[in-house]
């Protein structure tokens, strides 16, 4: 699309020198008295002026066009980022819970196993301290 406005604009820039040039020698050439050629300059020139200004206008159109077609794009750049980022959000998220859980389930089983084993090495205590005791006796 780029290289087509490209060549679009060469060509209209074409036409407006090929004009200015055509002009300008049709005038410079033809026999006429100095006021009949600045009346045609004159004439010329205000041609040559609503010609600009056609372009110009088609130009700032063109303008506003590539500015709405680029906000446009903006707009959902931005959009699929915020997206994309919300699904990061998440997913960072589950994956601490998960180790949240996972921690929790380890940690909940060590104390488990802690506790056990200091009810294993009471008990122990305790018969050790009886079975003395009895020899005691």
């Amino acid at each position: 699309m780029s290289n087509q406005d490209n060549g679009t604009g060469n060509f209209l820039t074409g036409i407006l020198v090929g004009s200015i040039v055509g002009a300008a020698t049709a005038l410079l050439v033809t026999p006429k008295s100095g006021r009949e050629l600045r009346s045609d300059l004159c004439d010329q020139i205000d041609v040559l002026r609503e010609k600009s200004g056609e372009w110009k206008e088609t130009v700032m159109d063109k303008g506003s066009d590539f500015t709405s077609t680029a906000m446009e794009k903006t707009s959902q750049i931005r959009q699929s980022a915020m997206e994309k980022g919300s699904s990061l959000a998440e997913t960072v998220k589950d994956k601490a819970d998960q180790f949240r859980n996972t921690t929790k389930t380890a940690i909940d089983e060590v104390a488990e196993n802690v506790n056990k084993s200091a009810d294993d090495v009471q008990d122990t205590i305790q018969k050790t301290v009886d079975l003395t005791a009895d020899h005691t006796k």
